[in-house]
């Protein structure tokens, strides 16, 4: 009961507060609204402003639970006093048939969305990363700047808010306030259908999306999707209401919500080329300002800190035009190159798999197959608009083909293909659109159910809700049993709690369960760092060949080897050696470019360690070696782990052609791999069984210089010894 009542008061609180600081925007701006609307619409830019807030208290380290219950205090005494003092238009009444056909779906997987949400958080991303990070900066009050990972430098708008919330009631309580930006959203989605005199419209798409598939599990899951989708429609809304009243006090929360949408996640930016084609478009150049002013207010923090921390605004993304020592090119460009394909042979069955048999995470829902009826939206204004947002909403998606990515742009599809029906019914009958709108909410509502979901899907297709765990949601069963049984990274996060000692860093070969871990843990593909500890792995099981360069002595100063080949591999130099005579001269620094950071371990005497371009091999690059003085020389060797026949290194000025030979297998390779794995601040490896080295640690851990301490399930945890 403890877990329940945590739950339902840190999520609750959490969104009272967001919309307490919305309504003392409002109040300011003078924005009168109808009832309902202005405070679900107060919500979203209340989730802006503290989202804001909570930022600039991780900068500064104040994250402490009764220094934010006060915040929050404050803002909800002054929201509810200046409510009571407002009063508000109504909007269209909604007759009583299309409220009952509303609330019956609405209410009915209120209950099931609940009881998903309030159970304890077991989703892939949200119990890893997404309240990994939050638990890090809930213990750390505040941003860890030493804490450098692929998602910790995203921006993170909706991360900020589960802050809040978990302070109060935990995970769960960050996977519920997700939930009600869901029911935000689909409130909004029935109010702009009231709002435009559209009922039929209003609810039909509300229900769309609320009953979507894909949409429920992302809204009962501590992600951000749906948040995204929330905050987007706001801004669309709020455009609205200013096209018709030209009021500009409005372009202020309308830039609250666009720079949130962008603080949520980067692809969030195009809410704000969405408004600023709207603003545009009516003719209102001089209005752009504001709007861009107020969105710098969410937005541009993140950026200053990427761009102080790690070098690059926009972190981790886009560092080839940005190089840092914290990410590589080469793991970004493969990611971007998966996800815009998911390794799939052909894009014709795209549509059906993104709706009905969720082969790429989850189903928009069958009732999506009929997304050609928007079409027939463009005949009116209201269409028209919903289009626009709809084709602006979707520009990001081909950078990422999953399902629920298409959730942003899910609420101007579903109001486009509600419009269209409404249109193409219309030239067919005059009679009342009311029971073709049952029809498709009542085979909406039917087919969100588990079992029936389970009926359409891909035998390998979905993420889903896949029952109602009310038992766990209302704490009988144990959060623990729960967790047992139900995720696999939570398990490993309780054996790392349990063995690793505090302030000691762990290196794993997958994600684990961060949410609830206290352990310090850096995944093999999340950061620079952490690549490099993999790479060391690999090297040390892989033989190398020896590039021999013999020329006429001459002095140098510098000397540079240069890549002229264009292969797709990546060029690497694990030891670098020049002789004069039978004499080693060791070189006083070595550059390299690219990823000049670890241009010195190819020349820190361990063969195990390398130094690679992370990028793919072009003519350019170089690794320059330049000595105290002037130097004779007449030898060159480079232990290069690359295949030979994709290299093609060459010495600048020098003619010679190298004479390549095998390196035997180093015995000592593995003990001297883990020792310059101890030397970068590691003393523990967690390995799963499906990693390359899995097989070979778990044989002969002494080999390596490993004790086994414990494992669950497919991982081992290994302290160096």
């Amino acid at each position: 009961m403890r877990h329940t009542l945590s739950t339902i008061f840190g999520a609750g609180f959490t969104a009272i507060v967001c919309w307490a600081f919305g309504s003392l925007a409002f109040h300011a701006l003078r924005i009168r609204l109808a009832r309902l609307e202005q405070d679900l619409l107060a919500a979203v830019v209340g989730a802006a402003i503290l989202s804001a807030i909570l930022f600039w208290m991780s900068v500064a380290q104040l994250v402490y639970t009764p220094v934010l219950l006060g915040v929050g205090v404050f803002a909800v005494a002054a929201g509810w006093w200046y409510r009571r003092r407002d009063s508000a238009p109504r909007l269209p009444e909604l007759a009583p048939g299309w409220r009952i056909l509303f609330l019956l779906p609405f209410l009915f997987y209120a209950a099931v969305y609940l009881a998903n949400s309030m159970a304890p958080e077991i989703s892939p991303d949200g119990s890893t990363y997404h309240l990994g990070l939050v638990y890090r900066y809930y213990r750390m009050h505040g941003f860890d700047r030493n804490y450098v990972t692929f998602f910790s430098s995203l921006s993170q708008g909706m991360e900020m808010l589960y802050v809040y919330a978990f302070s109060f009631g935990r995970q769960s309580a960050a996977a519920t306030l997700h939930l009600l930006s869901l029911m935000a959203l689909a409130g909004l989605l029935l109010c702009f259908g009231r709002r435009a005199g559209r009922p039929a419209v209003g609810v039909m798409a509300s229900l769309l999306v609320y009953l979507s598939p894909v949409v429920g599990i992302d809204a009962v899951s501590a992600y951000n999707d749906v948040g995204l989708a929330a905050a987007g429609f706001a801004v669309f809304g709020l455009l609205e209401i200013w096209r018709e009243e030209q009021s500009d006090s409005l372009l202020i929360p309308i830039g609250l919500a666009a720079g949130f949408c962008f603080a949520i996640k980067y692809t969030g930016g195009v809410a704000l080329v969405y408004a600023a084609t709207v603003v545009l478009w009516e003719r209102r150049p001089r209005a752009l300002w504001l709007l861009c002013l107020t969105a710098g207010l969410v937005a541009v923090p993140w950026v200053a800190r990427d761009w102080l921390w790690f070098g690059n605004p926009v972190s981790p993304l886009f560092n080839r035009y940005f190089p840092n020592p914290h990410f590589h090119i080469a793991t970004e460009e493969s990611l971007r190159n998966y996800f815009r394909t998911y390794d799939l042979k052909t894009f014709r069955p795209l549509f059906y798999m993104l709706t009905t048999s969720g082969e790429l995470g989850g189903q928009l829902g069958p009732l999506f197959l009929g997304a050609p009826l928007a079409l027939a939206a463009a005949w009116t204004r209201f269409g028209r608009h919903a289009l626009l947002a709809c084709l602006i909403f979707l520009l990001p998606y081909p950078s990422n083909l999953g399902a629920r990515f298409l959730i942003p742009a899910l609420p101007f599809a579903a109001l486009a293909i509600a419009e269209g029906i409404k249109v193409l019914l219309g030239r067919l009958t005059r009679r009342s659109l009311f029971a073709p709108v049952a029809v498709i909410v009542t085979a909406a509502a039917v087919l969100a159910w588990p079992r029936v979901i389970n009926t359409y899907r891909a035998a390998a297709g979905g993420w889903q809700i896949a029952h109602v765990p009310w038992q766990a949601a209302l704490g009988i069963v144990p959060a623990d049993e729960w967790q047992l049984k139900y995720s696999p990274v939570w398990v490993v996060a309780r054996m790392l709690d349990t063995f690793v000692p505090d302030g000691q860093k762990v290196w794993s070969s997958s994600p684990v369960g961060e949410a609830y871990a206290r352990t310090d843990v850096r995944v093999s593909w999340q950061s620079a760092e952490a690549e490099v500890v993999e790479d060391i792995l690999y090297t040390a099981t892989r033989n190398t060949f020896r590039w021999r360069y013999d020329f006429p002595a001459r002095p140098f100063r510098q000397i540079r080897l240069r890549q002229t080949g264009a292969a797709g591999g990546l060029w690497s130099i694990a030891e670098l050696h020049f002789y004069d005579g039978g004499r080693e001269v060791r070189p006083r620094l070595l550059r390299a470019s690219p990823n000049p950071w670890d241009g010195e371990l190819a020349n820190d005497g361990n063969p195990v360690t390398r130094w690679r371009t992370w990028e793919s091999m072009r003519p350019g690059q170089y690794m320059e070696a330049t000595f105290a003085g002037i130097v004779s020389l007449d030898r060159v060797e480079a232990d290069m782990p690359a295949d030979p026949f994709e290299n093609q290194t060459r010495i600048d000025g020098v003619e010679a052609k190298p004479q390549i030979t095998e390196n035997p297998a180093d015995p000592n390779a593995r003990m001297q791999a883990i020792q310059a794995i101890r030397a970068r601040g590691f003393g523990w490896l967690l390995i799963n069984d499906d990693h390359f080295s899995a097989a070979d640690i778990l044989a002969n851990p002494e080999r390596w210089g490993l004790h086994l301490v414990a494992d669950r399930g497919a991982a081992r945890l290994y302290q160096i010894r």
